[in-house]
């Protein structure tokens, strides 16, 4: 995503800072500087609309920006504004937040981190509702006209399964369906090139937090560069329906390499490396995966490795959780402990998750099964690290260290185990 921010503070060297930190995190942002004590007041012409965030101080020389902030949201083309104050209270965070502000931020204690961290959100947020605005403009004026939807029929499906078209691309067939989302192969047309079109279910568009895990799903991945990782290639929505276009694999996922039974312990070891040189990777732009598991594991067709499917991955420093309390995201066969239980979460769960692909990959079985999701949460939680079969007996300390059930006793990251493997075996 690019960022379009409008910066409202009196303050030439905070002006300055902002636009530094958003050109260091977005080089191709463009950052517009009002001060109120010299350019006055932001009347109703302004257009609001091209920004997708407003950074909105409190006090700006005589300016109140409570006031300016009551005024803003009253538009319909004010974006998202994240509040700003070098001399307020726990008062003017409630007011301001009760006002309509998405965020509040000190500015004695702001860091990079955090503001960029808010920004982020604030764009997602600015995205998800006018993907929402637009879906609903349009259903409103279909449902009027009675204008059917456009649709082509899929390839390979049956005769009466229908596709949504996407314009630029011919679809070929249906590859499959999950809780959120539908995947299609497609065809890009202007190069021919085979893609993967992954379809957010248009009830859930209607839900904002679904919404927003999708949108965000490309943001995390696009900034990531490294071969084990999925390409994502365009994001974007129809009338009806937002789609991300990503790299399409030829020689499927680790699911069936497992159950095929041609994956050796040498070979797993291997596998395993290239999955820790991916998580290093992700790690390292603050991102855990939080849904590491062998269907998540792609091949392309010259067999190299990569991860896939970050719909419910999540920036480490974020402190708006975008899961609610309570509320287990993730596959119980392959969730660590901490996230068993809720707790927050950093790369060495991504690590725990790693460890039991190894296990599935040697024993050919997975360490941990239940006739329930909550018995099986509860066993990774309490039950002691298995061992892997008689002839496997080398691997066992290294599974004891992915598998510990305190994080401080795993690799303390992706790093460490790449170093480890590394000296594996010689």
């Amino acid at each position: 995503m690019s960022l379009h921010a409008l910066v409202v503070d009196d303050s030439e060297d905070f002006r300055l800072l902002v636009g530094q930190y958003i050109a260091v995190e977005w080089p191709d942002a463009e950052v517009t500087e009002w001060d109120p004590v010299t350019q006055g007041d932001i009347d109703d012409n302004f257009d609001l609309s091209k920004y997708d965030v407003m950074l909105l101080d409190y006090i700006m020389g005589k300016a109140d920006g409570l006031e300016w902030l009551k005024r803003f949201r009253r538009r319909t083309d004010c974006p998202p504004v994240i509040f700003l104050t070098g001399a307020g209270s726990e008062q003017v965070a409630v007011l301001a937040l009760k006002n309509g502000a998405f965020d509040y931020l000190r500015k004695h204690d702001l860091s990079k981190a955090r503001l960029i961290e808010a920004l982020r959100a604030a764009m997602t947020e600015r995205k998800a509702a006018e993907i929402t605005q637009r879906m609903a403009r349009t259903a409103a004026y279909s449902d009027l006209n009675r204008a059917p939807e456009v649709a082509r029929v899929s390839a390979g499906d049956s005769p009466n399964a229908q596709v949504i078209e996407i314009n630029g691309y011919h679809v070929i067939r249906k590859i499959g369906s999950g809780g959120m989302s539908t995947v299609y192969l497609v065809k890009r047309i202007e190069d021919n090139q085979e893609v993967v079109m992954k379809i957010l279910d248009s009830k859930l568009c209607e839900d904002n937090e679904f919404l927003m895990r999708f949108i965000q799903e490309y943001g995390m991945i696009s900034k990531i560069e490294s071969r084990h990782i999925v390409k994502i290639y365009d994001q974007g929505f129809t009338d009806r329906h937002v789609y991300i276009a990503m790299e399409y694999f030829a020689n499927g996922d680790l699911r069936g390499r497992i159950k095929s039974g041609v994956v050796t312990a040498e070979v797993a070891i291997d596998l395993l490396a290239q999955v820790a040189s991916a998580l290093q990777a992700i790690h390292e732009h603050g991102i855990v995966h939080r849904d590491l598991k062998p269907e998540n594991i792609m091949f392309r067709a010259d067999d190299s490795l990569a991860i896939v499917d970050f719909g419910i991955a999540k920036m480490i420093s974020d402190v708006n959780s975008l899961t609610q309390t309570g509320h287990i995201l993730g596959t119980p066969y392959y969730l660590s402990p901490e996230q068993a239980k809720g707790e927050a979460l950093d790369g060495r769960s991504d690590l725990y998750s790693a460890g039991i692909m190894l296990f599935e990959m040697l024993a050919k079985k997975r360490p941990y099964v239940a006739t329930t999701p909550i018995a099986l949460v509860n066993k990774h939680i309490s039950d002691p690290i298995p061992k892997l079969p008689a002839g496997l007996e080398r691997y066992q300390p290294l599974i004891e260290i992915l598998l510990a059930k305190n994080p401080s006793e795993r690799f303390a990251s992706a790093r460490q185990l790449q170093d480890y493997l590394a000296k594996f075996g010689k």
